[in-house]
């Protein structure tokens, strides 16, 4: 490749490559002097210009808004002094990458590298070169995800049904199909709970809504047929506020008598529109609306420490899984 020479292309390349030099090379620690800046120039693009053109380069990206500071400020050289995002905001959007089941281990780690490359310097970068992949093994084996949220948002989009196969770990701990032939539904929505994506929908045939997580929907297809949807704006945000580890159904008022050292979960799981009354020293009553379904699952972690009351037939079902427990009359 030879050296670029041509006026007109060094004038429209020159000021992208000066800010692509200071986005990865520069920091409030790392200010980069004028020679710096002109060799990386020419060993990473093959630029080989004057000092005042970088000026004038530096000149025409502070006036469409990057934050620079120059010598002029800081009596020292170069700096990208604002970014799009702070340290801080990236590293909590990997930490986010890291921690979400729904993105395979190697889409984490490109995702990541990605965001790093966009928003941090390489010295930034290197603080976090030794982070690793934190249990790997609860990462989907499903590579699929990045494609079905981009399919899912043009089938909301253009309200078609979709069509998918479903999958489900067998004994082997291997993704297989849930049954042989795909599922077509009507889409609604695309929420993130319970540490996964999920489709809102409704089953073709079926009148109640479904979830289904977009990291166990394999082969989908946007169909040329009209999606029906008449849930309004309103029962659809409930379905989303409402549900209780992906379990939908209609909303009804649940009560728990709880002891007082979880009243964190309790709001961390319910909102903190919960209703709370005290009850005594050391227990209090927690009344909240919700899809009631899945909410034993939710107790019957924290026995004994929580107790529902109500729905009865709620009540009755958690006492019903308890009898049920093998171990329950072995512990006796």
């Amino acid at each position: 490749m030879n050296m670029y020479d041509c006026d007109s292309v060094k004038k429209i390349a020159l000021p992208v490559c000066v800010l692509h030099i200071l986005q990865k090379y520069s920091d409030a620690e790392h200010i980069m002097q004028m020679q710096e800046i002109l060799e990386k120039l020419e060993s990473e693009y093959l630029l080989k210009v004057d000092r005042r053109t970088v000026y004038q380069s530096v000149h025409e990206l502070k006036n469409l808004g990057y934050g620079i500071s120059d010598y002029s400020k800081n009596k020292k050289g170069y700096f990208l002094e604002t970014r799009d995002l702070e340290k801080s905001e990236v590293r909590l959007l990997m930490d986010a990458v890291y921690s979400c089941q729904a993105i395979s281990a190697c889409q984490s780690k490109n995702l990541i590298g990605k965001l790093q490359k966009a928003f941090l310097s390489v010295y930034d970068r290197n603080q976090y070169k030794n982070l690793m992949l934190i249990r790997t093994n609860k990462k989907t084996q499903n590579t699929d995800v990045f494609t079905n949220i981009q399919q899912l948002d043009e089938a909301l989009a253009k309200k078609k049904k979709v069509k998918f196969t479903y999958l489900e770990y067998g004994l082997n701990k291997k993704l297989k199909p849930r049954r042989p032939e795909k599922y077509t539904v009507n889409p609604h929505q695309l929420i993130c709970t319970n540490e996964h994506y999920y489709l809102i929908c409704r089953l073709e045939g079926c009148a109640n809504l479904s979830l289904y997580r977009v990291d166990l929907i394999k082969d989908l297809e946007v169909t040329d047929d009209l999606a029906y949807s008449d849930l309004a704006p309103r029962e659809l945000q409930s379905a989303e506020n409402k549900t209780v580890y992906a379990w939908c159904g209609k909303e009804e008022t649940v009560t728990l008598r709880c002891k007082r050292l979880s009243l964190g979960h309790v709001i961390d799981k319910f909102g903190d529109d919960v209703t709370i009354i005290p009850e005594g020293k050391d227990f209090f009553i927690a009344t909240f609306k919700v899809a009631p379904v899945g909410v034993s699952f939710w107790a019957l972690q924290y026995l004994p420490y929580v107790e529902v009351l109500a729905p009865e037939w709620l009540r009755q079902e958690v006492i019903q899984s308890i009898k049920d427990n093998p171990y329950t009359e072995s512990m006796k």
